[in-house]
């Protein structure tokens, strides 16, 4: 029938090919024109699966290396995620010793104020105390003084009630204390 038997042949036929193949003429024989305008069909066909093919092929290459792009970008941000993560939990920890650290040094602080307010208020109550004290011992000192006065002038009087007459023993000159000798 062919040259190229395609039922012996497991080859590939390329349009071309298919194109080029010819039949030997039995006595009824084929219609030529239409053996090869379905061969042409046929060819036609062949070439354009060729080029979808091709086109195909293409397209998977881009879409593979798209494809590698993608996973090794997915792969960084996948160990990128990763090492933010723990720059995060290194973050909240040292967060958290700072925040640890400001609070014994807050404590610490508080208890050292507490403890200097403490002796300032001992200073001062005893600057009260002491300035009290003062007040009072001057105070004191000052009631002492005009007791002192008062006493003074007191016995100022009962010395010059001594050492005048009496209204009711002018006559006989004695002197109050006197038991009128002389």
């Amino acid at each position: 029938m062919t040259n190229n038997d395609p039922r012996s042949s497991s080859r590939y036929q390329t349009p071309a090919a298919i194109r080029e193949e010819s039949f030997q003429r039995g006595l009824r024989g084929l219609d030529a024109d239409k053996v090869y305008e379905y061969l042409d069909l046929l060819a036609d066909q062949v070439q354009a699966t060729e080029r979808e093919l091709n086109d195909l092929q293409a397209e998977n290459q881009r879409l593979s290396a798209e494809l590698r792009r993608v996973g090794a970008a997915l792969y960084d941000y996948e160990h990128v995620g990763d090492r933010v993560n723990a720059q995060v939990v290194e973050m909240f920890s040292q967060a958290q010793l700072v925040a640890e650290e400001m609070v014994q040094d807050v404590s610490r602080d508080a208890r050292e104020r507490v403890g200097q307010a403490r002796a300032h208020e001992r200073e001062i109550v005893q600057e009260a105390m002491n300035s009290a004290g003062q007040q009072v011992r001057s105070y004191a000192l000052a009631a002492q003084a005009e007791m002192q006065r008062i006493m003074e002038s007191f016995a100022s009087n009962v010395d010059r009630l001594g050492n005048s007459p009496l209204s009711g023993d002018s006559r006989n000159g004695s002197r109050p204390g006197s038991l009128g000798s002389d």
